[in-house]
């Protein structure tokens, strides 16, 4: 969101948009941003995965195996069990500047629109229209778990538990792009009393352990991709690398 509008009656006057129809706007979205508290309905949908931005790592929802195409969704229409929060409140975007979040509208989805050509931001009392408002509502619910959630990532960073996705498991899915990461589960296991006792004040465990228990959840990739077929062929063997791989063991209580 280069440009973003500032959600405000001064901003958006003169400026109306139309909400989504579907989930279209998502379909080239392999990777979907998520938060701590989507992580248990999250997990057992699709795999999770630690993706590093910048100095930043993200929690997202691994959603295809190639990029620009997003497995969950065809022809408009989610195709899982669990639709990512991200997806209800897109177009609209907190952005956090210095200690505030202000609310933004993507100018580059396609959906602003002069005036009366679409649904208004503000009625003539400057107050947020009710569709408006339900967006601006979820999406300060969501904030405060997306702050969190960083945080606790950025706990897992500092004690060096985070690493690559393992080759074979890329090489057996097929997948087309890097960058995605899991926990270490011998470095967590290894960790020192007060590296540990940290991780848990800051709500980090939840995170590493829901992150690799969902890795299996590839499985359904693979089948996705035969039902929603992109560009990169099905693999046919996922079943062969979670039966004899070792390397993959998602015991955390040792």
């Amino acid at each position: 969101m280069a440009n973003p509008l500032v959600l405000s009656p001064k901003e958006c006057q003169g400026k109306t948009w139309h909400p989504p129809v579907d989930l279209a706007f998502a379909a080239q979205q392999a990777l979907l941003p998520l938060h701590a508290g989507e992580l248990a309905k999250a997990a057992a949908t699709m795999p999770l995965a630690l993706l590093k931005e910048g100095r930043e790592w993200r929690l997202v929802g691994v959603c295809g195996i190639e990029t620009g195409h997003n497995l969950f969704i065809k022809d408009g229409k989610w195709l899982g069990n669990y639709k990512p929060a991200w997806l209800s409140t897109w177009p609209f975007a907190v952005v956090t500047v210095g200690e505030k979040g202000i609310v933004t509208f993507d100018r580059d989805s396609g959906l602003l629109a002069e005036e009366s050509a679409g649904e208004p931001f503000f009625d003539a009392q400057g107050q947020m229209t009710d569709a408006v408002s339900a967006r601006v509502e979820a999406l300060k619910v969501a904030h405060g778990k997306h702050q969190a959630t960083q945080k606790a990532l950025a706990a897992l960073a500092k004690a060096n538990v985070i690493t690559p996705w393992p080759e074979a498991l890329k090489s057996q899915l097929d997948l087309s792009f890097d960058g995605l990461h899991m926990i270490d589960e011998k470095a967590l296991s290894q960790l020192d009393d007060e590296t540990f006792l940290s991780l848990r004040k800051a709500q980090a465990l939840p995170i590493a352990y829901a992150v690799n228990l969902s890795i299996p959840q590839t499985h359904l990739l693979a089948r996705l991709a035969r039902l929603n077929p992109g560009y990169v062929a099905a693999p046919e063997n996922l079943d062969s690398f979670f039966d004899n791989d070792e390397d993959l063991s998602f015991d955390f209580d040792d």
